[in-house]
C-alpha cells in the first residue's frame, strides 16, 4: 500500500499546528527551514563544562543533524508505505535520513556496529553499537504533527547505553549526553522531582496489536490509580526528551526497540533520572523518570496480576 504526501498538504498541516501554538506562517514554512536552521545553529547552551570532551555525544548529535537535514530535503513530497501493521509507517524521509546518519557514523567510526530501524544490523569489531531511529514518530510526521525526532544512541558491550542525541526538527531543538554529562540547544535539562501521585506520565505503545490491547486494557488502568494523569504522544524519543527536561515526569514504554529509546535513556540518566526495564505478561516495559517516579511506576506495574521484575540503572 503506497501513498504520496505532497509538500503543500504537509505544510498546510504545519500551518494549522503553528496557529494553535502561536507561531507565524513564516516561522513554520517551508518545513526544510526547520532542519536548515537547526543544522546551522552554532551556539550550544550546556549544562556541563564544555572543555570536557564528549566525543560520542557530539558524533551522535552531528549524525542526528545530518538526519534532520535529510528530512527537510525530503519533506516536500513523501512516499509513504506500511511496513507491517497499519500502525507502522515508513517514508522516503525515514530512509534518506537513515542513510545520512549511517554514512556519517561509518565515515568517522567504521569499526562500530550499527542497529538501524530501516536497514537493520551492521556488524562491528569495536564493542560499540549505534542505535538509530531516523524518524521516531513517523505517523506524527506523516500527519503533520510536531512530535517526531531523530534519535541516535550509543551502547558498549561493557557499559550498555552511555551516550546519545535527540534532534526535534519541528521544535528546532536538540539535546546530547554522554556518561552523565548533558548539553542542549536551550535550557538546562533536569528531571522533575514531583511525587508519583502528581506525576504526568507518557505511555509509549509498540506496533504489536496484542501488546497494545494489553496496555490499554490492563497497564494504563493500573497506572491511573498511582499518577496524576497520562499522555500518549507517539514518539518515545520525544517523550524521553521531555522527561529529561522535566516537562513530563515519567515514561512507560511498552515492548519498544533499542533504536526507539537508547538516546532518550542517555538523556534521562544524564539529567539526573533513572531508567529500568520491567516485565508484565512477558512484555518488556521501560520506565523512566526520577527515582521516586520510577519506583512508583514499578509499584503500579507490580500491582498487575502478572509479576514484574526490574533492575534499576542510572
Amino acid at each position: 500500500m503506497l501513498a504520496e504526501l505532497h509538500g503543500r498538504d504537509f505544510d498546510a498541516r504545519l500551518v494549522g499546528i503553528s496557529r494553535k501554538v502561536g507561531f507565524s506562517h513564516s516561522d513554520i514554512l517551508p518545513f526544510g527551514t526547520f532542519c536548515t536552521s537547526l543544522v546551522n545553529r552554532g551556539a550550544m547552551t550546556t549544562t556541563t563544562t564544555r572543555n570536557v570532551e564528549l566525543l560520542y555525544a557530539e558524533l551522535a548529535l552531528a549524525a542526528a543533524r545530518k538526519g534532520a537535514e535529510a528530512i527537510g530535503a525530503q519533506a516536500r513530497i513523501l512516499d509513504t508505505s506500511i511496513k507491517g501493521s497499519r500502525y507502522d509507517l515508513v517514508t522516503s524521509a525515514d530512509k534518506s535520513a537513515e542513510r545520512a546518519i549511517v554514512d556519517h557514523i561509518v565515515g568517522h567510526h567504521p569499526q562500530d556496529a550499527i542497529m538501524a530501524e530501516e536497514t537493520g544490523a551492521r556488524s562491528g569489531s569495536s564493542g560499540l553499537r549505534w542505535a538509530i531511529d531516523p524518524i521516531d514518530g513517523t505517523t506524527n510526521f506523516v500527519h503533520g504533527r510536531r512530535d517526531f525526532a531523530v534519535s541516535v544512541g550509543v551502547e558498549s558491550d561493557r557499559d550498555g547505553i552511555f551516550a546519545g542525541a535527540i534532534v526535534r526538527p519541528a521544535y528546532n531543538d536538540w539535546a546530547a549526553a554522554e556518561k552523565g554529562r548533558i548539553y542542549s540547544s536551550s535550557v538546562q535539562l533536569q528531571v522533575s522531582s514531583v511525587p508519583i501521585n502528581r506525576a504526568l506520565v507518557a505511555v509509549g505503545l509498540c506496533h504489536d496489536a496484542d501488546a497494545r490491547a494489553y496496555t490499554i486494557r490492563t497497564i494504563i488502568p493500573a497506572l491511573v490509580s498511582h499518577i496524576q494523569d497520562w499522555r500518549w504522544v507517539g514518539s518515545a524519543a520525544c517523550d524521553l526528551f521531555c522527561v529529561a527536561e522535566g516537562s513530563l515526569d515519567g515514561y512507560v514504554g511498552i515492548d519498544l526497540e533499542i533504536w526507539d529509546t537508547a538516546a532518550g535513556q542517555a538523556l534521562v540518566e544524564a539529567a539526573g533520572g533513572f531508567t529500568t526495564t520491567v516485565t508484565a505478561a512477558g512484555i518488556p516495559i521501560l520506565l523512566a523518570g526520577s527515582a521516586d517516579v520510577v519506583e512508583g511506576l514499578h509499584r503500579a506495574i507490580t500491582s498487575i496480576e502478572h509479576p514484574a521484575q526490574h533492575e534499576l540503572r542510572r
